[in-house]
């Protein structure tokens, strides 16, 4: 995906509102937040960690944190798991296990490393950056994108379709969370 010039010349709309990202999330019913803090989730990790209605959880490794989210499912609660993308990469194996193959409708926001230098044309392009959608196709993980204030809707599509099929899905975010 590429990004849209007009949304880049202006850098009063890039990336969305952390204060607004937890409040769609409560409102959702989350019951906990299970994030590894990049320097782009920051924010959004430090609102959820704040936010008394949340429960806040940092596991080791994204691996173990879908392993958390999933048990936390099972127990009743409804987890959000917030990583970014090269854990996404790391946890393929507890997100098979945990998630895509016992139907487990895992939850998660994923930063999208190297999105915002691919997007403006910046050599070298990180890894990262292209292999995120094409896994997240080849397990069959629905997802939209989250990069302004205007897409944060896409979380209660996410939440949605999860319930609707009992499976993984996800919301990628491009950009560093504002407050």
């Amino acid at each position: 995906m590429i990004a849209d010039p007009a949304v880049i010349a202006d850098p009063a709309v890039i990336g969305a509102s952390a204060r607004l990202t937890i409040d769609e999330i409560v409102r959702l019913g989350f019951t906990h937040v299970i994030a590894i803090p990049d320097s782009e989730s920051r924010l959004l990790c430090e609102a959820a960690a704040a936010h008394e209605r949340l429960s806040y959880l940092t596991p080791c490794r994204e691996g173990e944190g879908i392993a958390i989210a999933a048990g936390l499912w099972v127990g009743g609660a409804k987890p959000l798991l917030v990583i970014q993308n090269t854990g996404l990469m790391e946890a393929g194996d507890a997100l098979r296990g945990c998630g895509i193959g016992p139907r487990v409708p895992l939850q998660m926001l994923i930063g999208w490393r190297g999105y915002a230098g691919a997007s403006q044309g910046k050599q070298p392009v990180d890894s990262a950056y292209p292999y995120t959608e094409p896994i997240l196709d080849a397990w069959q993980i629905p997802y939209e994108h989250l990069m302004s204030n205007d897409d944060i809707g896409v979380i209660a599509s996410m939440d949605e379709r999860a319930a609707r099929t009992s499976k993984p899905a996800a919301v990628i975010t491009g950009w560093k969370f504002r407050p």
